[in-house]
């Protein structure tokens, strides 16, 4: 083993390489995802300390862009690796019921980190698709049928805590608000939900009217959510007019 190739390999020059491969790039909230991370060994031998993975998103603080994961997973300890070698590593985690949905607005990948003994981290990235679970597919459903337009979705960091705002457009003079904000947070069987109504006037009355929002929280029972998106977008319609 030349000293040539250690100073290679310590700058990512014929370095061990990481590929991280999901079994499906979707996965809905509460369930697992699996896959491996194949490493590959350089033209010398290197130590892996460990792999972890990362599920990453973007979120705005203060109107600039920043990367955030939102979950972190250990899925290897130290590996030594012979030049040449090829090691599989297979991973199964859940997807925590706090990790944002993938909407437009919010996008979310698999970062793969790997730590090696006087080395760059060779790094690798996989896009990810997090779809929602039963509770939150029937209160979406339910805003459709309210005729509530999905507008997007947004990371926010806010008193210390981030949090996934969906923004939605109500028919034009429906409810008599220009937008509603929902702020989920998904359990197994059952929904909470912030609700936010914006009534900021439209046209030549917002001359004369002052922004107006209003904000409750509803809880979605696991007998509410069974009765279907009609019913939920009955009461939820109630909840906005009566805000």
């Amino acid at each position: 083993m030349s000293f040539l190739n250690k100073m290679l390999a310590s700058v990512g020059f014929g370095a061990a390489k990481v590929d991280t491969q999901l079994d499906s790039s979707q996965v809905r909230l509460g369930e697992t995802l699996s896959g491996r991370v194949v490493v590959r060994g350089g033209n010398v031998a290197q130590t892996i300390e460990h792999i972890n993975l990362y599920v990453m998103t973007q979120y705005k603080h203060e109107d600039t862009y920043h990367n955030h994961a939102v979950h972190t997973q250990t899925v290897s300890g130290r590996l030594d690796l012979k030049p040449g070698e090829t090691r599989e590593v297979p991973f199964r985690f859940p997807i925590g019921y706090s990790v944002p949905l993938s909407m437009y607005g919010t996008k979310l990948w698999v970062q793969t980190g790997a730590a090696i003994s006087a080395a760059v981290d060779p790094g690798d990235s996989d896009a990810l698709t997090v779809l929602p679970n039963a509770p939150v597919e029937a209160f979406l459903a339910g805003v459709e049928r309210l005729g509530l337009r999905f507008k997007k979705s947004e990371i926010e960091y806010s008193k210390g805590r981030f949090v996934q705002e969906l923004e939605f457009v109500p028919p034009y003079g429906a409810y008599s608000v220009a937008e509603v904000e929902f702020v989920l947070f998904a359990q197994a069987d059952r929904l909470g939900v912030i609700i936010e109504v914006d009534r900021r006037a439209r046209g030549m009355a917002a001359l004369f009217v002052e922004e107006f929002e209003s904000r409750s929280r509803w809880e979605l029972s696991p007998q509410l959510i069974a009765a279907g998106p009609d019913v939920i977008a009955r009461e939820l319609g109630d909840r906005i007019r009566g805000m």
